[in-house]
């Protein structure tokens, strides 16, 4: 449960980062966008993005990261919790 909430908090974080720098340092962060890490693990030929990629693209990609790291930080855990799946319980016998 703990992997799953550092997890979370930095997928937030660098989605937070993300954005800022796409004011900061917009050139940069438009071309090291999430975008460009998800093209080169994809397994498909020929699918990979090259260069930089438009503004609304890179934000709607930090945003759904950091969408995704509230998701495992907060909710996934509480669901955990909530369900009894979480727990380290010993069986007794």
């Amino acid at each position: 449960m703990k992997a799953l909430r550092i997890l979370g908090f930095l997928l937030l974080a660098y989605g937070a980062v993300m954005l800022v720098l796409l004011v900061v340092a917009k050139d940069w962060a438009l071309s090291h966008s999430i975008v460009h890490l998800v093209s080169r693990t994809d397994r498909r030929v020929g699918n990979e993005v090259d260069g930089s990629i438009d503004m609304p693209l890179a934000l709607i990609s930090s945003v759904v990261v950091m969408f995704a790291g509230v998701w495992f930080a907060w909710y996934i855990p509480r669901m955990l919790r909530q369900y009894g799946m979480g727990r380290q319980d010993q069986p007794t016998t």
